[in-house]
């Protein structure tokens, strides 16, 4: 049946079982990845730095400064600081803390 279809008449609701519901090792690999890149590229400055493309559009220093006023750009500085801590507790997870957690079997063999 075509993934459209299911849009407009969704299949009925079922309980997932734990197995189908834990964290899989790719998504925590992408999540830690990402929060670490992410919170790197914010924490670093480089997304309110006045550069080469804002004086090719005709942007002053001034204006640039308007634009970004200092409470955004430490708003940004700490979101991204918040998302590097996410990334190494999320990183971190299973193997340096939270090791007594019951090990489910796959989904896979369940079904």
């Amino acid at each position: 049946m075509s993934n459209i279809l299911n849009v407009f008449n969704p299949p009925p609701s079922r309980d997932l079982t734990p197995a189908e519901t834990r964290d899989c090792i790719p998504c925590k690999i992408m999540s830690t990845l990402f929060a670490l890149g992410f919170g790197t590229y914010l924490y670093s400055g480089k997304a309110t730095e006045y550069g080469s493309e804002e004086i090719k559009k005709g942007i002053t220093l001034k204006e640039f400064s308007r634009r970004n006023p200092t409470w955004w750009k430490y708003s940004l500085k700490g979101i991204g600081g918040s998302l590097i801590f996410f990334g190494l507790l999320r990183g971190s997870e299973g193997w340096l803390w939270n090791i007594a957690e019951k090990k489910l079997p796959d989904a896979k063999s369940e079904i």
